[in-house]
């Protein structure tokens, strides 16, 4: 079964001159479930929401004149956070060197 976090977003209808949204109302970690999800939203008013369960992000990146994907599983929003912080601190480029270097260290402790 896919795992993941889930945003659940209420719809907010447009105002004079500006687009309608989905606003962030409330998000569950994966450990949770979609029927936690629909619980919680039995006890908020009336409107329209929606629910969005994200499962993983993929980093995809130039190899060798081909793309290169590579799979992540997210969460929390916090990790997916954390994945675009090293994304941009890295300019981009997976840190396979640093991470097999951190795993060695780890193992050999």
């Amino acid at each position: 079964m896919p795992h993941g976090f889930f945003n659940v977003e209420q719809w907010q209808c447009p105002e004079k001159g500006k687009a309608g949204q989905w606003v962030p109302v409330f998000h569950l970690d994966a450990y949770q479930s979609l029927t936690k999800a629909m619980e919680k939203l039995g006890k908020r008013e009336p409107g329209l929401f929606r629910i969005v369960q994200m499962q993983c992000c993929v980093w995809a990146e130039m190899e060798n004149g081909q793309l290169k994907l590579h799979g992540s599983h997210a969460s929390t929003p916090e990790s997916l956070a954390r994945m675009a912080k090293l994304f941009d601190d890295e300019g981009g480029r997976r840190p396979v060197e640093k991470a097999r270097a951190n795993r060695a260290r780890t193992i050999a402790q």
